[in-house]
């Protein structure tokens, strides 16, 4: 008798005399060393955190610099204000993927996402696959912030409140 490959388990595997080898003692052993080995790493789940809070820093950012120049009158102010409502999609999709990796990470299922955006589990697995979600986190990290002379002058520097990568929680 050999004994089972589940770590956990301390039973020997009963052999069969035809076909594949089992390797572990029965089905309920074999799933959870299944589950063991395709569970998520949430090791990077903090850090992760820390990226979606200075995602959605840069999204209240771009909110505020949006209602600073709606409040101004004048015509650079009405051209800022259209820029900006322009280019509103793209922090607003930032945060999206971020909350999207964080949500893996912790755990959620994909119907769990899903349903909090309020959408398909195909249609989440098709727009927010993982490697679209890391695409949108590598442009995120490579555009440029949004300033214009006019919001510069608004507001100062269009500056994220935390380096892209950096733990808020430290």
């Amino acid at each position: 008798m050999t004994p089972c490959k589940n770590p956990k388990c301390r039973m020997d595997v009963t052999p069969n005399h035809s076909g594949r080898p089992k390797e572990y003692c029965d089905k309920r052993c074999r799933d959870a060393a299944y589950r063991m080995r395709s569970a998520v790493d949430t090791s990077g789940a903090a850090e992760e955190g820390g990226y979606a809070a200075a995602v959605a820093a840069d999204f209240t950012g771009h909110a505020r610099l949006t209602e600073t120049a709606a409040l101004v009158p004048g015509p650079d102010a009405a051209r800022e204000l259209l820029r900006l409502l322009r280019s509103s999609g793209l922090p607003r999709e930032d945060l999206v993927a971020a909350a999207v990796r964080r949500a893996r990470l912790d755990g959620l299922t994909t119907a769990e996402i899903a349903d909090a955006l309020g959408m398909s589990a195909k249609t989440l697995r098709k727009r927010w696959s993982r490697e679209a979600v890391e695409r949108r986190i590598r442009q995120r990290d490579e555009r440029p912030p949004f300033t214009t002379t006019l919001s510069q002058a608004l507001r100062g520097p269009d500056v994220p409140a935390t380096p892209p990568h950096a733990d808020v929680h430290g």
